[in-house]
Parts: C-alpha cells; structure tokens; sequence
C-alpha cells in the first residue's frame, strides 16, 4: 500500500465514524497520523478538507438545529489562529504525540464517568466564555477540540440531530480557521492530490455514514466513542 493510498484509508474508515458522531477525521485521523510518523502540519493538511465537506453537508442536513452562533465565533477563532501559529513557527519544540494523548485521555475519562461529566457540565456553563477560550487554543495547538466540542455539545443539547448538527458546526469554524492560517504560513502543504479526501468523505457520508446515524442506537455508539478515545489516548502516551 502506497502512502497516499494509506491515507485515502484513514480518511475512509474515519468519515464513517465522523457521519455518526460529529466527530472523528480529526479526533482519530490526528492520532493516526502522528503514529505512523507524519508531521503534524502535514497531517492537518491532509485531514481538514475532508472534514469540513462532512461539516458541511451535517449542517445542510441539520441547520434548523444549530444554535451555536456570535459567543461561539468571537472567544474560539482567535485562539485556534494563536494555538495553531504556536506549533506552526515552532515558538515550542515538542512532541504533539503527548499533548493529543492527554486530550484523548481527559475526554474519554469526562465521558466515562457521569459525576465528571455532571461537574463539567455546571462548570462550562458558569464559565462558558473560558471555556470557549480553551477549546480554541487546544484545538489550534492539537487538532483535539473535537472532544470539547462533544462534551459542550452533549450539554447543552440532548436530541441526537441537536448534537450532532452543532457538533458539525463548530467543526466547521475549527477547520476553516485551520486552513486559512495554514494556507497562509506553509501554503506549501497543498496540493492538488489533496483534494481527493474531501471526495472521499462526502462519498461515505451519502452512502454509508449518514445511513448508519440515522439507524443507530445512541446508547451504544456513545459506549464505543468512549472506549475508542480512551484507547487512542493511551496508545499515543507510549514511546514508539
């Protein structure tokens, strides 16, 4: 298998899983990525475009649901601009494998755990402008928001197609700002190859996700994103 095809592959199998959950490309792609040893720019690069075509057609499938709006836009964008920028100028040197692992690890255990998640919940809504403050700085340093966005998500909406559609839109805010400062600090990165992942994405949404979501059970696919963030999060903390 080439690496490209590689990629193809990861894009595919977590399309699926970014269909049904609001999330996915980013949450598990990013770790995937790191552990088989491409950069983190390099990744992201790969990984954005196919997330916002799902982002996209969630939001066109569930925009009567979104209430996620102004608050949103102005306490998360300029912080995904400076995490991103941090790890872009390389102002710090270190390995994203760990930062990515915690984020991993921290949301997995929020979710396991209903007394956490229950905490979480009466704290983000007290402190809901630094909250949106820190989810926008891990992400741009990370690409892990994802897991935030799931828990506010999961608070302050309880229908299935409410979460989701938020989910996708503030996915959707995340990848845009992404690609445009990356467009504008390693334009270099992009190429037409590329634009292959989105095509792939949209392709297993209309015909395998978006099905799959709309016949799911809530209760277990929530059990198998849990256990399936935790296990991402422990594996990405082990020396390779």
């Amino acid at each position: 298998m080439t690496e490209f095809e590689l990629i193809m592959l990861i894009v595919f199998t977590f399309s699926i899983v970014q269909s049904i959950f609001g999330v996915g490309i980013l949450v598990f792609g990013t770790p995937t990525c790191l552990l088989l040893g491409y950069p983190f720019e390099e990744t992201i690069s790969y990984l954005l475009p196919a997330s916002i075509s799902i982002s996209c057609m969630q939001i066109f499938h569930g925009k009567d649901e979104v209430k996620l709006k102004k608050e949103f836009l102005i306490f998360t964008i300029p912080f995904i601009i400076l995490g991103l920028t941090v790890v872009l100028v390389k102002w710090f040197s270190f390995d994203m494998k760990i930062p990515v692992g915690l984020m991993l690890i921290l949301t997995g255990t929020v979710r396991l755990f209903p007394k956490i998640q229950n905490s979480m919940e009466r704290f983000l809504r007290k402190q809901m402008k630094f909250y949106l403050i820190s989810m926008g700085f891990i992400h741009g340093l990370s690409n892990m928001g994802g897991g935030l966005l799931t828990i506010l998500s999961s608070s302050l909406f309880k229908k299935k197609k409410e979460v989701r559609a938020n989910i996708a839109y503030g996915y959707l805010i995340f990848a845009m700002t992404q690609i445009i400062v990356l467009s504008i600090l390693k334009p270099s990165l992009f190429h037409l190859n590329i634009m292959v992942f989105p095509f792939i994405s949209l392709f297993t949404y209309i015909c395998l996700g978006n099905i799959m979501f709309l016949k799911s059970n809530e209760k277990m696919y929530q059990s198998f994103i849990t256990v399936f963030t935790l296990a991402y999060g422990i594996v990405l903390l082990f020396p390779t």
